[in-house]
């Protein structure tokens, strides 16, 4: 009888073991494997998967045990528990894990939802355990498997995510993720875009520096400039270039408007564009207004730093050419008035010499070849013509330089060049479409250095750019000779650093207008008319095609006249001296005394009619006078 109570007391035990499993479960979520009313000891577990099977091992404990277990595929699992009275079974199915999406007010991922503000995001794409979302600069980078979160910001707007994982940004323009360190090439938009971003995700700093001029300026701690100012250095910008983004404006104008309030806070400020982005709209008056602010506070050495930093922003900047605009017009007043009073001294003889042919006018009808013999210059000496056609040319030519001197600015201050750097993707797009001149193949050489340095080695042989032979080792006492001041060959050279430091040797914005200049300057040789109606002269724009074709016809006069015989006629002396009394330098028209006298007085007329006085109009005329007295008391 006892083997049968035994065998009862086995069966009716089994009757209470359990084996409780979930019926659905996640992949790579964990699940719990549980017994309950299990005897005493240590029992084989086998888990039969779609990957295979694993053996594992549960030891109950008052009769129940629960063991972990995470499901690596999705299918069917059955488990087996072996037991002395025999073996539990049970299955559950492991669906495949759940995709992040983005859903009102984040992104959903297996642990839960990721808070993140409203805004077209661009996502999500998962990558392993990794989900990315992106908008504008910002991608946000979340695992799946708990509640970690990375930021990474992009150097322009994120228009799609793609397997990589990579960014295709603006343009086409591809990037793994993490972004590699490169400049900032998105616009002002961008930044706006960010700010309310940083305000709800809170990315921990530091930032890239484009980041920071989203906040307000007067709101930057040193910590902050520090970080700033790294990583504009890091992503290969130059102190040597121009900053025309409106965040260095917003500093400067912050840095001016603390000066009284906040002197120490407008010091930092001031120190940092100094130091990382010195060139900028205004930079050099901006400085030399700081450096007398901080002589009124009490500071003269930190005044005399920023002084003695003007000096070397000057020989990076491009020369001071304002006043060519001045020129322009004093010798269009100048050739102006030799013309008239070549017209009107010699208007008399001429008049008597047309009656002949049919009057002034009506010679045109009537003898157009004959009175072609009498124009106004045939009447004049060789040298009064001679001084006519000079003072065209140098018109024409001024006017010239100030067309291309004007055209290579605008270009300095204007994207890709207004970046305070020449290796983002639209500057060296636009270097390779500029004329393949020596200067251009040496900047489009230093802009590919970092990332194809065979092609920029080649690009910047057969150069004689300074930065460029400083950049083979070799040629660097050649590049020294060149630019013995030039801060990275000095420092190259073991000579001494300037005060921005030991850096690689690049181009400076004096170098880039230089070249700028032989650009337009090789345009203009190239296609002359249509050059010439592009230049920004100082005339309104519908009259600029008028006035180059009104050049070539009067070189075309003046050309002329040269093969007209002189007609020998004197004017009446009275209406010789009247006409000479009114024009400084008529006197002396056929030397160089006269043309100083004419110019002096069209400066003189230039400067009255801009407001500033008529003080060099009447020492011309004075001048002029006592010439004139003189000219009186030496006649017989």
């Amino acid at each position: 009888m006892r083997p049968w109570f035994a065998l009862a007391f086995l069966w009716l035990s089994a009757l209470g073991q359990s084996l409780l499993l979930p019926d659905t479960a996640r992949v790579g979520e964990p699940l719990f494997l549980e017994g309950r009313d299990l005897p005493q000891g240590r029992f084989p577990l086998e888990v039969l998967g779609p990957q295979g099977s694993t053996a594992l091992e549960v030891e109950p404990k008052d009769g129940a045990f629960r063991l972990p277990f995470t499901p690596e595929a999705p299918g069917e699992y059955r488990v087996r528990l072996a037991l002395p009275s025999g073996a539990l079974e049970g299955r559950f199915t492991a669906l495949a894990p759940a995709q992040p999406k983005l859903v009102e007010g984040g992104l959903e991922l297996p642990w839960g939802r990721l808070p993140l503000p409203e805004g077209p995001w661009v996502g999500p794409l998962v990558e392993g355990e990794r989900a990315f979302v992106a908008q504008g600069l910002l991608v946000v980078e979340a695992s799946l498997k708990g509640e970690e979160v990375r930021f990474h910001f992009a150097p322009a707007r994120v228009v799609a995510l793609r397997p990589g994982p990579e960014a295709v940004l603006l343009g086409d323009w591809v990037l793994p993720i993490p972004f590699p360190p490169l400049p900032f090439a998105g616009q002002e938009e961008d930044l706006r875009s960010l700010k309310p971003l940083l305000e709800a995700l809170k990315p921990p700093e530091p930032w890239p520096y484009f980041a920071y001029w989203t906040l307000p300026p007067e709101a930057l701690s040193p910590e902050d400039l520090e970080a700033y100012g790294e990583d504009l250095r890091s992503r290969g910008h130059r102190p040597e270039l121009f900053f025309g983004q409106e965040g260095v404006r917003r500093m400067a104008e912050a840095a001016r408007d603390l000066g009284a309030k906040d002197p120490e806070a407008s010091w930092r400020l001031t120190e940092t564009l100094l130091r990382y982005t010195p060139l900028f709209p205004g930079s050099l008056e901006f400085f030399r207004q700081r450096a007398e602010a901080l002589e009124a506070q009490g500071q003269p050495a930190r005044a005399l730093r920023l002084r003695e930093a003007v000096k070397h922003l000057q020989a990076w900047a491009p020369p001071d050419l304002s006043p060519l605009s001045q020129g322009v017009y004093a010798l269009g007043l100048a050739y102006l008035a030799l013309l008239a009073y070549l017209f009107f001294y010699y208007l008399p003889a001429q008049l008597q010499d047309l009656k002949a042919v049919g009057g002034f006018l009506g010679g045109y009808l009537r003898h157009p070849l004959l009175r072609l013999r009498h124009l106004s210059l045939a009447y004049a000496s060789l040298g009064e013509r001679a001084l006519a056609l000079a003072l065209l040319l140098l018109l024409g030519g001024a006017g010239l330089l100030y067309g291309l001197d004007q055209k290579a600015r605008a270009a300095l201050t204007l994207p890709p060049l207004d970046r305070g750097t020449l290796r983002t993707p639209e500057a060296l797009a636009w270097l390779r479409e500029q004329p393949p001149l020596p200067e251009v193949r040496a900047l489009l050489g230093y802009a590919l250095l970092p990332e194809n340095p065979k092609e920029a080695k080649g690009l910047l042989e057969g150069t004689s750019l300074p930065f460029a032979l400083a950049l083979g080792e070799k040629d660097l006492p050649q590049a020294y000779q060149k630019a013995p001041f030039d801060g990275p060959i000095r420092s190259a050279l073991g000579l001494g650093e300037d005060p921005w430091g030991r850096r690689e040797p690049g181009p400076s914005l004096r170098v880039l207008y230089a070249t700028l200049l032989r650009v337009e300057l090789f345009r203009l040789r190239e296609d002359l008319l249509k050059e010439v109606r592009r230049l920004p002269l100082p005339l309104e724009e519908g009259a600029r095609p008028w006035a180059a074709l009104g050049f070539f016809l009067l070189l075309l006069y003046h050309l002329l006249a040269f093969f007209l015989p002189r007609r020998k006629k004197d004017p009446p002396q009275a209406w010789a001296l009247a006409v000479r009394l009114l024009v400084p330098g008529s006197l002396g028209f056929s030397g160089g005394l006269g043309l100083l006298l004419l110019l002096l007085a069209a400066f003189g007329l230039l400067g009255l009619l801009e407001g500033r006085g008529p003080g060099l109009l009447l020492l011309a005329y004075a001048l002029h006078l006592l010439f004139l007295v003189g000219s009186w008391r030496r006649s017989p």
